[in-house]
């Protein structure tokens, strides 16, 4: 009789005891200027009929100090076919990292369950929706395949992008010299590894080229303003029309008609000299 009351006592008891567990909760430090850094795997880049097959996410301060290193990643499960359709590049790059065989291997990760894993784990660090930036390389495309297959994660995130390949192009086009000093992806083509390179690349970026003081020994280009001549001859070739064409050019005329000073010639003088004697003898 004791046993049967004490095993109903601790039956009852054994809910509660499992709701007592407290959730975790969310990261107590609201983040200075957050960066969400994401980098996925595809089947292709056909957003039409290619899907995402692994997804990573390392979210850093606005001083890319990492927050996790562990991150979040996972792949995201799709049918045999659809891997077995893929581009000769995909077939022998994801299965020469073993993305392929994971991807097989861990059908419960369907997309549904990922994006509500990753999700959780942004808003654990970044409750505030639209506060943090997604960032990585070549990040749009990332960014178009996840606004389909990941919707609620990007309208959790801010509209706007750091995008460290834009900072490479404008560098390799503003000071090449620099530029060849960069540190160069190795390619690895799993989703953290390269996040990770993309971290350190915006770190010598801030370092080396993004930086108020100059190295010493770096040469920066400078510009030269253009001419005065050169913006005024743009101006009419802008014009829309013949007639607006005409009254630039009629602006111009008068303008220069206005500032020029007519200098007195030494016959000129002498004339007005005369003149004035004539003028003096008559009175």
């Amino acid at each position: 009789m004791f046993q049967f009351l004490t095993n109903r006592i601790l039956k009852r008891k054994a809910p509660a005891v499992v709701e007592a567990i407290p959730k975790k909760r969310r990261y107590s430090t609201a983040l200075y200027k957050p960066l969400v850094w994401i980098d996925c795997e595809m089947t292709g880049l056909d957003i039409a009929k290619d899907h995402i097959i692994e997804i990573c996410c390392i979210i850093t301060d606005g001083n890319l100090n990492i927050i996790d290193e562990k991150g979040y990643e996972s792949t995201v499960y799709v049918p045999k076919k659809v891997l077995d359709n893929m581009n000769e590049w995909c077939v022998n790059q994801h299965g020469k990292s073993g993305l392929t065989a994971k991807v097989l291997a861990n059908p419960q990760q369907t997309l549904a369950k990922v994006q509500q894993e990753l999700l959780d784990y942004i808003q654990f660090y970044i409750p505030e929706p639209r506060t943090s930036l997604l960032a990585g390389n070549s990040v749009h495309m990332d960014k178009f395949f996840m606004m389909k297959e990941f919707p609620q994660v990007i309208d959790h995130l801010h509209y706007r992008l750091v995008d460290v390949s834009s900072i490479m192009e404008v560098g390799f086009r503003h000071n090449p010299a620099l530029m060849k000093c960069f540190p160069r992806k190795k390619g690895n083509h799993t989703a953290k590894s390269d996040i990770l390179e993309s971290i350190n690349q915006l770190k010598w970026y801030q370092d080396n080229y993004l930086r108020s003081d100059i190295p010493e020994g770096v040469s920066v280009p400078q510009r030269e303003d253009a001419p005065v001549k050169r913006i005024k001859l743009d101006i009419a070739e802008d014009a829309t029309t013949t007639e607006e064409k005409q009254e630039v050019s009629k602006q111009e005329t008068k303008e220069e008609e206005t500032t020029e000073v007519e200098k007195p010639t030494t016959d000129t003088i002498e004339e007005e000299a005369s003149a004035t004697g004539k003028e003096t003898n008559t009175q």
